[in-house]
């Protein structure tokens, strides 16, 4: 006898492969967030963008410092969904951020 597994039944298994995709997704927006407290990413410096984009740099800093959870790719809900503690890597931003 053949079981046929339905897409809804293996996207609710831990560690099906269809959620990859968007955990994939919220760790890119994090990493920009995070290049962009940094002063922007190695990227925009290769393609000749040398000056810092500090309303780019200040918006990293208010997404990171907001703890609204009502947007599903906010700061504290990508952290929660990517095993990652959110206050913890706040204050890793904080200190090593560059001034906007």
């Amino acid at each position: 006898m053949i079981h046929v597994m339905m897409p809804t039944q293996y996207a609710g298994r831990s560690g099906g492969r269809v959620d990859e995709p968007n955990k994939r997704l919220m760790a890119a927006v994090l990493r920009t967030v995070v290049d962009d407290c940094r002063g922007g990413s190695v990227y925009r410096h290769a393609a000749g963008h040398a000056e810092i984009d500090t309303r780019s740099v200040r918006a990293a800093i208010e997404y990171i410092a907001s703890t609204d959870r009502a947007w599903p790719f906010s700061f504290e809900n990508l952290c929660e969904a990517l095993g990652l503690d959110a206050e913890a890597l706040r204050e890793a931003l904080q200190a090593t951020r560059v001034p906007a």
